[in-house]
């Protein structure tokens, strides 16, 4: 069955590729979500309150029991009396009795109603844990993805390097032909293509490691030839609506749940009624006077009621309503340390913006000084070495200015995530 389910959503991602050349962070989200061994729980919980509502309902039924029972005692009901023409019988101190009872219940107080809303309530509160579990798995898809992004840039701005490289090489060779350039120059740029090279390729390696640890969070493997897309997002909104996230959902159905208890609480004081009838056949009957065996039946109402608990009832909602503040702290706990994420995010968003001008500004220059480098070395007034420290100075700026809009767009998603928004 899972080698069966583990083609099925191969053959879903396949069918995406079909369509679109690229992968999204939500289709991560909701292969997860598909994929995720704990989300079956929905289905367990599900049985599970459902039997438990049909064991509830059997109060709503006749109960049937049957009870027999032989007896010896040591004495016996007698009748004192002595008339010259009548001696009373003297029953038999072994008796029998075999019984067939039925009850029925009219009235619980809303007992049992009351029980199958609290099982209702705790199939919600175990569904939403695992709501809450699939959200966790957000923020490490997030980590994996972007980690693939970044890597995905690097090697863009490899390869770009590597472009001009492979120009400049043709140059060279031309040049050397012509006999305006010395063979040395050409080895040094041959050297530095083959670094670039290796670089490309261990960027490939890392990449593909972290696709496969991303394609076994997801559950699905995900192909090496199909690049992941930048996700689009709005600007983030600072505000401190975060209705959105699962926990909150969770901390509104526990206090459901003790409000439940609270009601099975208060049915316990009510009066109870119930019909019952027996049929039964013994020795004796239900004259005792009689000695021998005899079939017999009776019907009826039962009324129970226990006014006095001795304040049990009271302590225990008193139980509940302290378990209601355990929620509250928990939720405020959530509140602060969610809100302590997001001040960082904005942090984040507001120090990459930043650096992000920067970059640009350093790049602008590095461009305008590998150019007049290049230009110099043609010219021979300086030596390939220079405008290779040059050019890898103007790589690792493109890196760097990658890798700022990269963690950039993390801490946007990372916000909006954290806000369950995204």
């Amino acid at each position: 069955m899972r080698k069966f389910l583990l083609v099925v959503f191969l053959a879903a991602f396949a069918g995406l590729y079909a369509q679109d050349t690229f992968i999204t962070l939500k289709d991560c989200y909701k292969t997860a979500y598909e994929n995720y061994p704990n989300a079956k729980q929905r289905d367990y919980y599900k049985s599970i309150n459902d039997l438990k509502l049909k064991n509830l309902n059997v109060n709503y039924l006749p109960q049937i029991s049957f009870k027999g029972q032989a007896t010896y005692q040591s004495d016996v009901t007698k009748l004192n009396i002595s008339l010259p023409f009548f001696k009373p019988e003297e029953l038999n101190k072994d008796q029998y009795k075999l019984t067939l009872d039925v009850k029925q219940l009219i009235y619980d107080g809303g007992s049992t109603s009351s029980m199958k809303e609290t099982e209702n309530k705790q199939v919600l509160i175990d569904n939403q844990k695992v709501e809450v579990e699939l959200f966790g798995l957000k923020q490490k898809i997030n980590d994996l993805y972007f980690s693939v992004l970044l890597l995905q840039e690097k090697k863009r701005v490899n390869e770009t390097v590597r472009k001009d490289l492979l120009d400049r090489i043709a140059e060279m060779e031309s040049r050397i032909k012509n006999e305006t350039a010395i063979a040395s120059s050409l080895y040094m740029l041959q050297a530095q293509l083959i670094q670039t090279d290796e670089d490309i390729r261990s960027i490939d390696l890392d990449r593909q490691s972290s696709l496969k640890m991303l394609g076994e969070l997801i559950g699905a493997a995900i192909p090496e030839d199909v690049p992941l897309a930048k996700p689009e997002t709005s600007p983030p909104v600072y505000d401190n609506d975060f209705s959105n996230r699962p926990e909150y959902r969770l901390f509104s159905l526990q206090k459901e749940q003790l409000n439940s208890y609270s009601d099975v609480v208060s049915t316990r004081i009510l009066p109870k009624l119930s019909a019952f009838g027996q049929a039964g056949y013994g020795r004796p009957g239900l004259n005792m006077l009689d000695n021998t065996f005899q079939p017999y039946y009776m019907v009826g109402l039962t009324l129970s009621w226990n006014p006095v608990n001795w304040n049990s009832d009271n302590n225990e909602k008193q139980i509940y309503t302290v378990n209601g503040k355990i929620i509250d702290s928990q939720k405020e706990t959530f509140d602060k340390n969610l809100k302590v994420n997001l001040e960082k995010y904005k942090s984040e968003i507001s120090k990459y913006e930043d650096l992000i001008k920067k970059d640009e500004e350093l790049i602008s220059l590095r461009e305008k000084i590998v150019g007049s480098v290049y230009s110099q070395m043609q010219n021979g007034t300086v030596t390939p070495t220079i405008y290779l420290t040059e050019l890898n100075n103007k790589t690792q700026s493109q890196i760097l200015l990658e890798t700022h809009r990269i963690q950039l767009l993390q801490a946007k998603i990372n916000y909006q995530t954290a806000k369950g928004v995204y």
